[in-house]
């Protein structure tokens, strides 16, 4: 794969715009982090993120095209979505028309649906991780510290919560177990914030 730039950087991971010279198609490439790749553990959970992630298959999941390791570095290939983050949008706009979000937590739940069918919990839903394209394709991103139901170990990075406070369910605030009701405490906050500009609770602990 031949690298164009970078894409971005999440918690686990830095994902660049690549190109497939095979396919001339354009990919996005997401590495693990320098730091976290002494932690077996870690890799363990990456690498099973992009197995659990390329059984999906559904217009709102980004789709997982292969799986690698070069010179011990783990490398995930995903679909390229030429999109903004939600994120990004609201801090633009402030809010969004009750239709606009309401056809986006749509595509969202269409997305959890395929997700929860297969025993996986997203367990991050938030703007940030919903890119939206032109034509108002909404792709759910980053199931990097999704949890597989059915697998036989947990894995965090260091044992503590993962998700972000904003929009975590009162049970993972608790370290409680996440279920498929969790994901969709998560998409009700972020319809309220996409609707009133607002988070319906907002502190420093």
């Amino acid at each position: 794969y031949e690298i164009v730039a970078t894409a971005g950087a999440g918690g686990m991971g830095v994902v660049y715009k690549g190109v497939d010279p095979a396919l001339g198609r354009t990919v996005a490439i997401k590495v693990l982090k320098d730091e976290l790749r002494a932690h077996p553990a870690v890799l363990a959970r990456f690498r099973r993120e992009a197995e659990a992630i390329a059984t999906l298959s559904h217009p709102n999941i980004v789709r997982i095209f292969a799986i690698g390791d070069s010179d011990a570095l783990p490398y995930i290939v995903m679909e390229f979505v030429d999109g903004q983050p939600l994120s990004e949008t609201l801090a633009e706009t402030g809010s969004l028309p009750w239709e606009d979000a309401l056809d986006i937590g749509l595509q969202v739940a269409d997305a959890l649906v395929c997700a929860h069918d297969c025993q996986i919990i997203h367990r991050d839903i938030k703007p940030a991780n919903i890119l939206i394209t032109e034509d108002g394709t909404v792709k759910v991103t980053d199931l990097g510290i999704a949890k597989v139901l059915n697998a036989s170990t947990q894995l965090t990075v260091d044992g503590a919560r993962i998700g972000t406070p904003q929009y975590m369910c009162p049970e993972r605030c608790k370290t409680l177990p996440a279920t498929h009701s969790s994901d969709l405490y998560s998409l009700g906050v972020m319809l309220f914030q996409s609707i009133t500009g607002r988070l319906p609770y907002d502190a420093t602990n």
